[in-house]
């Protein structure tokens, strides 16, 4: 059961009457996934990746580029941290993409190939997918941690793709990652490319479980590591701090980091993974899209300087609100956080001044740390790098800081029912070498407001969202492994509107209306109806028309492309699983 509850303030009116405004606000719970959905141990379909593979090589990246990266996030007084340059093969590739070869194993055929960036301490692949079957399946892994293999089917990887048609592979250490493409026996694979567009040249280990490479990845030393918090703070902050992740995705060709709060609604029985993060850092769906979360990426006992599970979730997610005057993005994200991962509470009250803060987050790209301090009150109309956002909360540090990748991290405040999400890092000029100093001396961050941001998403996170869709499912639905059917939808914020076609042996086809009306969240439900008439020409009656209720149906939307439909039409009763068709 999650606790909420409403606080009151009375505010004067400028004619001295009282008004009453209430503000919502919620507690933490643990997330539960769904066990179905747990991570397999992915394995090659071909067996053991083998060396020989044709390979795809980028020449060494020129010093001055990871010079110019590093000179510019030092500069950046927004937070947000780029970690990754992006290479184009067709200007940076010493060869032309090598020939894919094809070999049956049981089930289908497989090629593979094997892309590098020399010099690069991980990787990521941009892909163009559009004309891979839903069915395809690919694999990747990297030359270090090889025996992690992540995978995506062809239905999600298009989905995933960004506004530019590419897909983003996930994480891998080293210079090398292994692309494995599978296609089922029923699919040519004469008519499947796998077209590599970009690469991704990390400048920094992701996947590592010890120390981050130095330069980059280490947080100066007056950040605090959230376990040796632990004791201190106690049972309320150890919950608060699973909920944070450190984030990955690209952005203008370059690769960037920085972190994130998975958080709360006030629905009861939705466990939905929102996930609450800076505009500066997610603007638009490409970067959504592209997106990938890191989990438990924190040292096992304090004073270790050793990485804890780090569980990278892909899978990308669904931009709904993103705006720069607020420096606010809310995103729900389209893989399930790992067992263990927190739902933070938050609160749409206004911070009072002189509140004691605290902040979690991923300087640097670093292992997670805590800073504590106070909020001193607010700032209006404040610019940094040339985005103008209305009003941000003030804090300054008495023990840690703020860097690089800490953008969109979550400031907390402790309150009756735990720690509450109040906004997220927007910038400042907040160091260890000013930490504990003044604001004057410098040590002065600047967050968003949850309670200037809350009346935009309350339609995502209160508890009118108990009914009533969470994504836009606007498109065409099948189920691939049966033509001649189908759903077209389309959607208008809350309306649905869905027609149903059925085509038989014959090629006859059968159009059903469906009624829906949302009964849950993502979960339409409602009566079948089959319209008859006399036939179109110059004889066509229009009073011939007749509306027969032929069953009913129920639609349950899992993710932002796949749904179950069960129905039961003249006397069929049946469930599937239908994929939205990706369109490019």
């Amino acid at each position: 059961m999650k606790l909420r509850s409403a606080s009151v303030m009375l505010a004067l009116s400028l004619v001295a009457a009282a008004n009453a405004a209430e503000y919502a606000q919620t507690s933490s719970e643990v997330y539960r996934p769904d066990p179905a959905s747990a991570p397999k141990q992915e394995q090659w379909r071909a067996g053991a990746a083998k060396a020989g593979t044709a390979t795809l090589r980028l020449p060494a990246l020129a010093p001055e580029r990871a010079t110019a990266v590093r000179k510019r996030n030092a500069e950046a007084r927004q937070r947000r941290l780029q970690v990754g340059i992006g290479r184009a093969i067709a200007s940076e590739a010493v060869d032309d993409l090598p020939r894919l070869q094809w070999q049956a194993v049981a089930g289908g055929s497989v090629a593979r190939l094997d892309v590098a960036s020399t010099g690069a301490s991980a990787l990521r692949t941009g892909l163009r997918v559009a004309n891979w079957p839903d069915t395809a399946e690919l694999r990747v892994a990297g030359t270090d941690y090889s025996e992690q293999i992540y995978a995506v089917d062809g239905a999600a990887a298009k989905a995933q793709a960004g506004a530019d048609g590419v897909y983003w592979t996930a994480v891998t250490d080293g210079e090398l990652q292994h692309l494995e493409l599978f296609v089922p026996a029923n699919v040519d694979p004469a008519t499947v490319v796998l077209n590599v567009d970009a690469v991704s040249h990390l400048l920094l280990r992701q996947q590592a479980p010890e120390p981050l490479s130095k330069a980059l990845g280490d947080s100066e030393s007056c950040n605090v590591d959230v376990v040796c918090l632990a004791g201190t703070l106690g049972a309320n902050f150890t919950s608060v701090k699973n909920a944070v992740a450190r984030m990955l995705f690209q952005s203008g060709g370059s690769t960037y980091t920085c972190s994130g709060t998975l958080i709360n609604d006030l629905v009861d029985s939705s466990q939905i993974p929102w996930f609450f993060t800076a505009h500066h850092c997610i603007g638009n769906q490409s970067e959504a899209s592209s997106l990938v979360t890191f989990w438990n990426n924190e040292t096992p006992s304090c004073g270790s300087d050793q990485n804890g599970p780090n569980i990278q979730v892909g899978g990308g997610a669904q931009l709904s609100y993103s705006q720069s005057t607020t420096d606010g993005a809310l995103l729900r994200l389209n893989g399930n956080p790992p067992a263990g991962a927190v739902l933070a509470g938050w609160s749409a009250n206004p911070l009072t001044p002189n509140s004691a803060i605290l902040g979690i987050h991923h300087p640097s790209g670093d292992i997670k740390k805590a800073s504590r301090g106070t909020h001193s009150g607010v700032t209006d109309n404040l610019n940094l790098g040339g985005q103008l956002i209305n009003s941000t909360l003030r804090a300054s540090w008495s023990s840690g800081t703020t860097e690089g990748g800490s953008s969109g991290s979550g400031l907390f405040t402790l309150g009756s029912n735990g720690y509450q999400l109040r906004g997220g890092l927007y910038g400042g000029r907040a160091s260890c070498s000013n930490s504990g100093l003044s604001e004057a001396a410098g040590n002065v961050d600047y967050y968003s407001r949850f309670d200037q941001i809350y009346p935009s998403i309350q339609q995502f996170l209160g508890a009118a969202a108990s009914n009533g869709p969470t994504r836009d499912y606007t498109g065409q639905w099948d189920l691939s492994s049966e033509s001649g059917r189908g759903l077209s939808m389309f959607q208008f914020n809350q309306l649905l509107f869905a027609l149903w076609f059925v085509y038989d042996g014959q090629g006859r086809a059968s159009w059903y209306q469906l009624d829906p009306a949302w009964t849950g969240v993502d979960v339409a439900s409602g009566r079948v109806v089959r319209w008859t008439g006399s036939p179109w020409g110059p004889n066509y009656n229009p009073d011939a028309r007749q509306l027969t209720n032929v069953g009913t149906f129920t639609l349950t939307f899992t993710s932002a492309t796949q749904a179950n439909f069960s129905y039961n039409v003249d006397g069929v009763n049946r469930s599937i699983v239908l994929s939205k068709i990706s369109v490019n």
